[in-house]
């Protein structure tokens, strides 16, 4: 294991908007804005609930803000969030990323920024995917390294070793 440490691997490309968005739905972000609508529902619905002698009164009008809500939060409003997400971060932009012992950096044309183990949440491979997931500076960072970037043998497997070691899997 002392070998995967000193490891570095780097990769220049950029990842599509299917590779971002099946990235975003491993690092749980169309999860948490979902959860974040249903509670929202859940509180405007009982707005328009009553109970009364006679059992439930129902409010049509508050009622039907709930369920227009509830489709906008639950379906539009996480795509919307992934899609601005995917644009403000430039993710379309080729950049070049360097995963080594000391974090990731990414460098996009003169700037870089570097998200050292500290920050890194976890990791975590999917078919197509490395996807570190971490948190710096109050916000959450996405690093999407398509696996067709890494073209050397074994390349692939050593890296998902290497990003299970730093970051872990989030558990």
């Amino acid at each position: 294991m002392s070998e995967i440490r000193e490891a570095s691997f780097s990769a220049t490309g950029s990842p599509t908007r299917a590779e971002y968005d099946e990235a975003a739905k491993v690092a749980g972000l169309f999860r948490r804005g979902r959860v974040v609508g249903a509670l929202g529902t859940v509180l405007l619905a009982s707005a328009g609930v009553t109970l009364s002698s006679d059992g439930l009164t129902l409010h049509p009008v508050p009622l039907g803000i709930a369920v227009a809500y509830g489709l906008f939060a639950l379906l539009v409003l996480p795509r919307w969030a992934v899609a601005r997400g995917f644009r403000s971060g430039r993710a379309a932009e080729e950049k070049r990323v360097v995963v080594d012992g000391a974090g990731i950096e990414v460098f996009r044309g003169e700037e870089s920024q570097r998200i050292v183990w500290d920050e890194m949440r976890y990791y975590h491979e999917t078919p197509r995917l490395h996807v570190f997931v971490g948190h710096t500076r109050r916000r959450t960072c996405l690093v999407v390294l398509p696996k067709r970037l890494f073209t050397a043998p074994g390349e692939n497997d050593l890296l998902a070793a290497f990003g299970h070691e730093q970051a872990g899997d989030g558990s």
